[in-house]
């Protein structure tokens, strides 16, 4: 029987190894931008870092989707990023090596708690796409909440509320990273905006995309009846008017303390998975604009009861009754695991910053969001440490690290009269309002167009898709040696394609070709020709091609790409072998059983065998002991008379 326990429970081991299925909570700390920062992961009750070993734009794409952000994301390198903190905690995964088909960076083979890893190797990752038509919140110092703005063409603008519902609102907040939540809010509470209004009557259903797919009454343009006094302001928070759980901070002060709960008339506290997220809608619930976990310890809990064992929030709920937890009143904790928060108000002197006026959002005149109002920056002062602050306020990160640069102004005249006085950044800030903290903002006199601030974000090799309205699709260009150009389609297929769509964000296997026609055709130098891919390059010029500029084409033969999840797959698909450990684990499984099986056979006969041979010698014992009397002889003859 010990045998056969052993057995049975390496049995169980081997089949859960091969078929496992667990939850990784991810998170990205210490960006600008909420889509962007450190990468690390909760293990054991703590967060902890990632380090570099073998983790490739694939994993960082998984991390992207699992925080909801779709298959954007990209490795934007190793080391120890300035603007992301040296806090990292422990090392929780290394050697993270994903293959393409996984749903979860758990699914991933890696090695947990690795080895001590220098931050020179310690991950970060972007989730913000590389996008000629973008959508942002402003004024309301979070990505989540403001005025809606959109950049087409080569400018921002607003959209007036005219046929603006919660639908259209769910649309904007998908198409930002945050799900299928959103409603339309008051825009006084951001401020109106200036400058262009570039949709009216928007008509969404609540299941398009991106806003390009609604329905838009005159297309893209500047005609209306709108003023700015009715800009859409949008809220991409989940919201439920019937749900209205009191909650309170005591044993602190009026913005930390322990967090309280009223259920059933009675005031209680809360324990679980409490950290930033949930903290966070705690603090919106009283007033404030974000917030993390405090030491319980330094607050005395009361005699009532526990109310709420929270196990997961996402940091979007309206309510803390809305996160995942228990049920009221069931828990699986003690007084001393409760829970304590403490509230931040965002600060005031927090900026906004913006690309506008070139042909891609990533590049353009700068602008400040300052008092409300969208200002240029004086040139003056302003250099390439500031440059690579504004570019990661905004999230856009190289392989490498940071990228940034200024350039001159070469789009247009900015809002207003005049610009902001120029910042003096190091280059380690996270946004401007902190190199602005070593000499306030103030107004500056640079009316003229070349002596406003510009900035580039774009690295060499950048693609976009030019011409449609829309993200996924349109003209090819590439941008190289600072100028954007065009593709051939000698040699261009589907596979090239899917080329692209990745590196735009929208996954592996999407993408086709399709007529430049549709786009308008392109002008300026044709950078590429004779392009030829298999499907699993990462970038563009990893792919076979003549050199930069070097083709035998016109502008007629321009090459398009629709990124379009429902296109076909590749033929080349990663290898899959999540099929190939459950048939091992089978296998062996199966062998260990077989042997188990033999092995009890094999003791249940000899221990028959021992059995009968004892039942023997117990006979022929008794057989000398007690000798059976002699019978008597019987004679039986028919013909016998007595």
């Amino acid at each position: 029987m010990p045998n056969l326990a052993v057995a049975a429970v390496a049995l169980c081991l081997v089949l859960t190894a091969a078929g496992r299925t667990e939850s990784v909570a991810v998170r990205l700390v210490g960006g600008s931008d909420p889509r962007t920062g450190r990468l690390e992961v909760y293990s054991g009750g703590s967060w902890g870092a990632v380090c570099s070993d073998h983790f490739s734009g694939t994993a960082a794409r998984f991390v992207c989707y699992m925080l909801g952000y779709g298959h954007n994301g990209r490795l934007i390198g190793f080391g120890k990023h300035r603007h992301f903190g040296s806090d990292r905690g422990p090392i929780w995964l290394d050697n993270l090596r994903c293959n393409g088909t996984e749903t979860s960076l758990a699914d991933c083979r890696r090695d947990d708690r690795g080895r001590e890893c220098p931050d020179s190797e310690i991950v970060s990752v972007s989730c913000v796409p590389d996008s000629t038509d973008e959508v942002a919140l402003v004024g309301g110092g979070s990505s989540r909440a403001g005025r809606l703005e959109l950049f087409h063409g080569t400018l921002w603008g607003t959209v007036c509320d005219d046929g603006f519902t919660d639908a259209a609102a769910r649309v904007v907040c998908y198409s930002l990273g945050f799900g299928r939540v959103g409603r339309k809010v008051d825009v006084d509470q951001y401020g109106a905006g200036d400058g262009l209004i570039w949709l009216s009557n928007l008509v969404c259903d609540g299941t398009e995309q991106y806003i390009g797919e609604c329905s838009l009454t005159g297309g893209w343009t500047n005609n209306h009846n709108c003023t700015h006094r009715r800009d859409v302001a949008v809220s991409c928070t989940y919201y439920n008017s019937s749900v209205t759980t009191p909650v309170r901070l005591v044993g602190g002060s009026n913005s930390t303390g322990l967090l309280e709960v009223l259920h059933d008339g009675v005031w209680g506290t809360v324990c679980g998975y409490v950290y930033s997220e949930a903290a966070s809608v705690v603090c919106r619930m009283l007033g404030f604009t974000s917030g993390s976990r405090a030491y319980g310890s330094n607050y005395t809990a009361g005699d009532g009861p526990i109310w709420l064992d929270v196990k997961d929030c996402g940091g979007a709920e309206a309510d803390i009754a809305q996160c995942s937890h228990r049920g009221w009143g069931v828990h699986n904790c003690e007084y001393r695991h409760v829970v304590a928060i403490s509230c931040v108000q965002r600060d005031s002197s927090e900026v906004q910053v913006r690309l506008n006026g070139g042909r891609d959002p990533r590049a353009g005149r700068l602008e400040v969001l300052y008092d409300g109002v969208w200002r240029s920056v004086c040139r003056d002062g302003f250099d390439g440490a500031a440059a690579t602050v504004v570019c990661s306020m905004l999230g856009y990160y190289g392989n490498y690290g940071h990228i940034g640069r200024p350039t001159s102004n070469n789009f247009g005249d900015g809002p207003g009269p005049s610009g902001l006085q120029s910042v003096q950044c190091s280059g380690t800030e996270r946004s401007l309002a902190e190199c602005a903290r070593q000499r306030d903002w103030s107004l500056g006199n640079c009316s003229d167009t070349d002596e406003q601030a510009a900035v580039s974000c774009l690295t060499d090799g950048a693609v976009a898709l030019f011409g449609s309205g829309h993200p996924r699709e349109g003209r090819l260009e590439i941008y190289h040696n600072g100028s954007w150009g065009t593709v051939c389609d000698d040699g261009f297929d589907d596979a090239a394609a899917r080329v692209v769509c990745h590196v735009l964000g929208f996954g592996w296997y999407i993408g086709g070709t399709k007529s430049a026609k549709d786009y308008g055709v392109g002008t300026g130098t044709i950078w590429l020709d004779g392009v030829s891919c298999d499907g699993t390059e990462s970038h563009l010029w990893e792919c076979s091609r003549r050199g930069w500029s070097q083709h035998k084409c016109g502008h007629d033969e321009d090459v398009a790409v629709l990124c379009d999840d429902n296109l076909t797959a590749p033929p080349y698909e990663p290898r899959d072998y999540s099929d190939a450990f459950i048939f091992i684990g089978i296998f062996f499984g199966g062998i260990l059983l077989f042997v188990l099986c033999a092995a009890c056979l094999s003791v249940s006969l000899c221990a028959l065998c021992a059995l009968c041979d004892k039942l023997q010698r117990r006979r022929r014992e008794a057989a000398r002991t007690n000798p059976e009397p002699a019978r008597p002889d019987i004679i039986s003859d028919a013909n016998a008379v007595p």
